[in-house]
C-alpha cells in the first residue's frame, strides 16, 4: 500500500486515541487547572467546533510523515519483514528519546505541570502506537 494512503489512516488512529485519551481518559480533577473550558454547553460546542478540524489536519500530518519516516528507517528495525510489532517499535523507538525523555525533563523543574506532563506522555505513547500499528500492518 502506498505510503501516503497508509498514513493517512494511520492519521485517523491517531486523532481517534487522542481524543479517546484526552476526552475520555484524562478529565480527571487534576487535568481541571490545564484547560480552558467554556461556562456554556453552547460555547463548549462552538470550542470544539473550531478545534476539531485543526487536530484531525494534524493528526493526519502526523500519519503522513510517520509513514515516511518508517519507510525509511524499515529496514534497521530488530523486526524484520513490517508488520504489526515492526511498527510499534518504530513508534516506540521515536517516543521514547524524544517525547518520554523532554515530558520527564520538563517535570523535573516544572512539578506543578507534572500530572500533565505525565498524561501528555502516555498520551503519546498511545498514539503513536496506534499509528504504528496501523501504518506497520498497511507498509507491509
Amino acid at each position: 500500500m502506498s505510503g501516503i494512503v497508509a498514513g493517512l489512516i494511520g492519521g485517523v488512529g491517531a486523532f481517534f486515541a487522542d481524543w479517546v485519551m484526552w476526552g475520555k481518559v484524562f478529565t480527571g480533577p487534576e487535568m481541571q487547572a490545564f484547560g480552558t473550558f467554556p461556562p456554556t454547553p453552547e460555547e463548549g460546542k462552538k470550542m470544539m467546533a473550531a478545534n476539531m478540524p485543526k487536530a484531525a489536519v494534524l493528526a493526519l500530518l502526523f500519519g503522513v510523515l510517520f509513514a515516511w519516516f518508517y519507510g525509511q528507517f524499515r529496514g534497521a528495525l530488530w523486526v524484520k519483514g513490517g508488520g504489526l510489532l515492526a511498527g510499534m517499535e518504530f513508534a516506540t523507538v521515536l517516543w521514547l528519546p524524544t517525547i518520554f525523555l523532554s515530558t520527564l525533563g520538563s517535570g523535573v523543574w516544572y512539578d506543578k505541570v507534572r500530572p500533565l506532563l505525565k498524561a501528555t506522555a502516555v498520551s503519546w505513547l498511545v498514539r503513536m502506537n496506534v499509528t504504528g500499528l496501523l501504518v506497520g500492518l498497511l507498509m507491509k
